[in-house]
């Protein structure tokens, strides 16, 4: 079982990974016409399916807490209809995409965790964690998806939810978005790990589009 888990995680760090760079490839603002064509890029909707179904082989957990903090929204389209959608939304609400270099790089700490426990033999530990346990939620983002009317019903209906954190529960929930520094603390990820660390692969891939964006480090 271990084995098969071990398998199946490291086949979706390497996907992660590799939809990541296409991610930001074909990124709105940064793609031509051409390059997209009309019905988006077939590639990413593909790479999305395998990625969904790897972490549904890792569980009900591993699903809920990568979804906290956005692996729905890293992985938004499988197919044209909601990749066009997608796109609309990116172009009306002038969405950067700093904001999926923050998510690939919890979600990277995530796949560490998962990692962890998985060698330490306590993956029914990590079993038994809830969704928000030692995590950033998504909720900070979504705003960014919605109108002005939604958002405002939106910011009503998390007043009224989640009392769910108490006892020795770490739910870091209280970050508000913020794009310059998001970016600032991407330019940092970028000169702290190149080579080594959990981050890795983050950092190779943010390195490599920051200088196709022509984002300065």
């Amino acid at each position: 079982m271990d084995n098969k888990l071990q398998e199946n995680l490291t086949k979706l760090r390497r996907l992660e990974n590799n939809y990541f760079k296409k991610f930001n490839e074909y990124y709105p603002g940064y793609v031509s016409p051409e390059k997209e064509g009309v019905f988006g890029p077939s590639e990413l909707y593909e790479m999305a399916i395998e990625a969904q179904v790897l972490l549904t082989s890792l569980g009900v957990t591993a699903v809920k807490r990568l979804n906290y903090l956005g692996f729905d929204l890293l992985f938004p389209f499988n197919n044209p209809v909601d990749w066009y959608n997608w796109k609309e939304l990116v172009e009306k609400n002038k969405i950067y995409n700093t904001m999926y270099f923050s998510i690939s790089t919890r979600i990277a700490t995530e796949f560490e965790r998962m990692e962890q426990h998985i060698k330490n033999g306590t993956w029914e530990s990590y079993c038994n964690l809830s969704e928000s346990e030692f995590s950033v939620p998504k909720e900070q983002y979504l705003s960014l998806f919605i109108n002005n009317v939604d958002r405002a019903e939106s910011n009503n209906s998390l007043e009224k939810t989640d009392d769910k954190n108490h006892g020795a529960q770490i739910n870091i929930d209280t970050f508000t978005y913020n794009e310059q520094r998001e970016e600032q603390a991407i330019k940092t990820l970028d000169g702290l790990h190149k080579t080594t660390g959990i981050w890795s692969n983050v950092a190779n891939v943010l390195s490599s589009v920051l200088k196709m964006t022509g984002m300065k480090i």
